[in-house]
C-alpha cells in the first residue's frame, strides 16, 4: 500500500483500533450532547406538528387517505379496497403511528 509518511501514524492507529488492540495515541473527544440548551430548536415529529404537503396527482388505482385531522398525515392505499378494509388499515396505522414516525 502506498502511504505517505505523514499519514503512517494515522494508518497504524486505525489498524490497531480495528483489530481491537486498543493502542490509541489520544483520548477520543467527548461530544457535547446537551440538547436541551442547544441554540437551534428541535424539530417536532410530524405526528405532533404535521408539515403542509403538496400532494401529487395519483394514478387511477391509488387514493389518498389521511390519518390526521385537516387532511394531515396522508397515506396511499389501493382504490379497490372496500370501506371496511380501508377502516381496518386506518385503525392499525393510527394505533402504531408513533412507531411509524
Amino acid at each position: 500500500m502506498n502511504f505517505d509518511a505523514d499519514f503512517l501514524s494515522d494508518y497504524i492507529e486505525t489498524v490497531n483500533a480495528l483489530q481491537g488492540m486498543g493502542a490509541h495515541l489520544y483520548a477520543p473527544n467527548k461530544l457535547d450532547l446537551d440538547l436541551k440548551n442547544s441554540p437551534c430548536p428541535q424539530a417536532k415529529p410530524s405526528i405532533e406538528e404535521p408539515p403542509v404537503l403538496e400532494l401529487k396527482h395519483l394514478p387511477s388505482h391509488l387514493m389518498y387517505v389521511f390519518l390526521g385531522t385537516n387532511n394531515t398525515l396522508p397515506i396511499i392505499l389501493a382504490i379497490d379496497l372496500n370501506e371496511d378494509q380501508v377502516q381496518q388499515v386506518i385503525k392499525v396505522l393510527r394505533r402504531y403511528k408513533w412507531a411509524i414516525g
